[in-house]
């Protein structure tokens, strides 16, 4: 079976990955497809069947034999099967992200969302949230018959109880955009986005930053590869595959970052997490000591914590990806950016230890006594429950703590 992707631009993709895996053979191939080449491609490939993502989901119509009925409802086809010389269209976007929304537990009944965007993808969203009971207003930068103004939007914000991205406003290489302030919303109960490169887009961090519930679209775009799979093979799909196939693939890009006072163990918990998995260890205070030329203290001392913070939020900038274990220094926090760029593409851990075992070192300028110690974690301690998303109390063994961090990331069952 040969199958693949068409898209333009492609940029980094996790299918030809995430087929393998659910697949298990390795038999998708990437094809990045110009607009003027689009026709010539589907006269030219030798392709069993391949998926559509942007700007084409809509675009292929006109050039498919056949449509599945779902598909032409829905106005948009992701998947196309070459079957007895005829190419025929599904759509297996509006799948996915129902089995998302299920998996995360984010209810659509009886509710309206704002869904922003108006193309293929969008098309697909739509259908799903009348299927599942919910009523939509579609968000445009201009307004239309079918669509309102994000103005609009904001003025009617009462209104909705979830918003979904389905535009590319915040994918890698333009991660710092965000197509809404989640924060002029007064009754949201979750957020949704369809991006899946970063893992958590400003949009998504912002909903964390919020406490609201979020979903991004690394999940539905492993949920509708399963859908995909399954037009492809003519075979059924085990949903069980779905938490594996997203372990699998999170374990070679997402880094496990660890937060928490000074001496709560997430230097230990690093560097056994780094020997179990072989992800690269990176502790940002010794990289830091390095780069300024001196102790932290000297730092603090000589040219005030103002300019650490300052060479801290730099290199937390360069961690936005990669398999690492980093551990941060215990003031990471106070900066929202800090955590935003670690975030990206991090699952974040409070090493959260009861301040009575904490102990003072000299060379921590603001935790030298008990005192310091007692006060930094109350003025801390809601940070790190913000930012995180998990804790993990570490009042026991280093080795119990890490048990718990890879049985979250999936990579120990123990």
């Amino acid at each position: 079976m040969k199958i693949g992707l068409i898209g333009y631009p492609l940029g980094h993709s996790w299918s030809k990955e995430i087929h393998a895996f659910l697949l298990g053979e390795d038999c998708y191939t990437l094809h990045e497809c110009r607009p003027e080449d689009l026709q010539t491609f589907f006269r030219t490939t030798d392709l069993d069947g391949f998926n559509v993502t942007i700007p084409y989901k809509q675009a292929v119509m006109p050039l498919l034999d056949e449509i599945d009925p779902a598909a032409e409802r829905i106005g948009a086809v992701n998947t196309v099967v070459r079957k007895d010389g005829k190419f025929i269209g599904y759509n297996t976007d509006y799948e996915g992200f129902i089995r998302m929304l299920e998996a995360n537990g984010i209810q659509i009944k009886d509710r309206k969302a704002a869904i922003l965007g108006s193309g293929g993808v969008s098309k697909a969203i739509r259908a799903a949230v009348v299927a599942l009971g919910g009523t939509y207003d579609i968000v445009s930068r201009n307004a239309s018959d079918e669509t309102i103004t994000y103005e609009q939007m904001y003025a009617n914000e009462s209104d909705y109880s979830v918003v979904i991205n389905a535009t590319p406003v915040g994918m890698s290489p333009k991660e710092e955009e965000s197509p809404a302030d989640l924060s002029r919303f007064s009754k949201l109960e979750a957020a949704v986005d369809v991006i899946a490169n970063p893992l958590r887009t400003t949009f998504c961090f912002q909903a964390h930053e919020l406490g609201i519930p979020y979903c991004g679209g690394f999940e539905m775009l492993v949920r509708q590869a399963m859908a995909a799979d399954r037009w492809f093979t003519g075979q059924p799909m085990d949903e069980a595959l779905a938490i594996p196939c997203m372990n699998h693939l999170l374990k070679q890009r997402r880094s496990i970052v660890l937060i928490g006072m000074p001496t709560s163990g997430k230097s230990t918990i690093a560097q056994q997490i780094h020997e179990l998995t072989g992800r690269d260890l990176v502790e940002m205070d010794e990289i830091l000591t390095e780069r300024l030329g001196m102790p932290i203290s000297q730092c603090f001392a000589e040219k005030g914590e103002a300019c650490f913070r300052a060479a801290e939020s730099e290199l937390a900038k360069e961690l936005t990806s990669g398999n690492a274990v980093i551990s941060c220094g215990g003031g990471v926090v106070k900066n929202p950016d800090n955590m935003r760029y670690l975030s990206r593409n991090g699952l974040v851990f409070w090493i959260d230890r009861d301040p009575s075992l904490l102990f003072g070192s000299a060379s921590r300028p603001l935790s030298q006594s008990k005192k310091d110690i007692q006060r930094l974690y109350e003025e801390r301690k809601d940070l790190y429950r913000r930012y995180s998303d998990i804790r993990i109390e570490n009042n026991g063994t280093s080795e119990e703590a890490v048990r718990k961090i890879l049985r979250f990331t999936g990579e120990s069952e123990s």
